[in-house]
């Protein structure tokens, strides 16, 4: 079983501290990564989330259990870490 876990750190200035918040989600037993600028991609955005601003995402984390993630890009104030993790909570890929 894999696990995404998402370092999210933000910041209100660039004189301030970044605060974290640490998220885990279960992918199942396999996942797949879509990366921005493939005909996948824009097939999975234009059925999923026609709406969706496309720019600042990097990339679809697609798991087994059918549940998507966004990889997002790094802004200024905020930024963010992507690792999927092993049952043993051994980190099996860093994503971003």
């Amino acid at each position: 079983m894999y696990t995404l876990r998402i370092i999210e750190e933000t910041r209100e200035s660039v004189d301030q501290p970044f605060d974290q918040v640490i998220e885990n989600f279960e992918l199942g037993s396999s996942y797949s990564r879509v990366n921005n600028g493939t005909r996948e991609f824009s097939r999975i955005m234009d059925s999923n989330y026609p709406e969706s601003n496309r720019e600042g995402i990097e990339s679809i984390i697609c798991g087994e259990n059918e549940k998507t993630f966004f990889v997002m890009k790094n802004e200024d104030h905020r930024v963010y870490s992507y690792f999927v993790m092993t049952e043993s909570g051994k980190t099996f890929e860093r994503l971003y």
